[in-house]
């Protein structure tokens, strides 16, 4: 299920292709809009592989640092992170959190998997599509298929309405991981700029 508070933006380059449903953090987002940062996705992988060796708001003395976090965090706004009196303290946390990834095609072909699939390390993901195979054996071996990798379908109907053929499985989180954050910043990069919200100068 999602949220009715989930907001809807459409993916971006690299995993294109389908709708990303969002929980925003209120209390993150306001943050960032009050000190004028937006996604914080400078130096990719790295740069969120620094911050997540941090913990959130506890000060850490820099000299226990690698030299390469030292590096990062003595460059990095104040808005993401703080160095003073020695010790370095993180303020940015993830901005949102993706719920649900849903692709549209005509019917289940294994194009609409393929994208759907795309997914698989960062929400649970579901497809929508207007016809299931005529062929009764056909129809059993996609909804199997679909079954077994947690990907979900629903028949849009005529008239427009959604019935649930499969369920999507809910996604778990193994473990955090950088990757994982930076998609949460592309995907909240999709949010600033479908609300027309993003701030002028986005974080390093």
């Amino acid at each position: 299920m999602i949220a009715d508070d989930a907001v809807q933006v459409p993916s971006f380059s690299g995993y294109s292709g389908a709708t990303l449903h969002l929980a925003i953090d209120p209390a993150e987002h306001q943050r960032r809009q009050t000190v004028g940062i937006g996604p914080v996705t400078g130096h990719g992988f790295g740069g969120l592989d620094h911050l997540m060796a941090l913990p959130a708001g506890i000060p850490v003395t820099v000299a226990e640092l690698t030299k390469e976090q030292q590096k990062y965090v003595r460059r990095a706004p104040a808005a993401i992170c703080t160095v003073q009196d020695g010790q370095v303290t993180r303020h940015a946390i993830r901005p949102c959190r993706v719920v649900m990834a849903t692709v549209r095609y005509n019917t289940t072909y294994k194009m609409a998997l393929d994208s759907a699939s795309r997914f698989a390390p960062f929400c649970a993901r579901r497809v929508i599509v207007k016809r299931l195979s005529k062929d009764a054996f056909a129809r059993i071996n996609d909804l199997a298929e679909f079954d077994f990798y947690g990907i979900g379908i629903l028949l849009e109907k005529p008239d427009g309405s959604l019935e649930t053929v499969v369920e999507p499985r809910p996604w778990r989180p193994m473990r955090h991981t950088p990757a994982g954050w930076w998609f949460a910043e592309r995907a909240y990069t999709a949010y600033l700029e479908h609300n027309a919200t993003r701030p002028a100068g986005a974080a390093a």
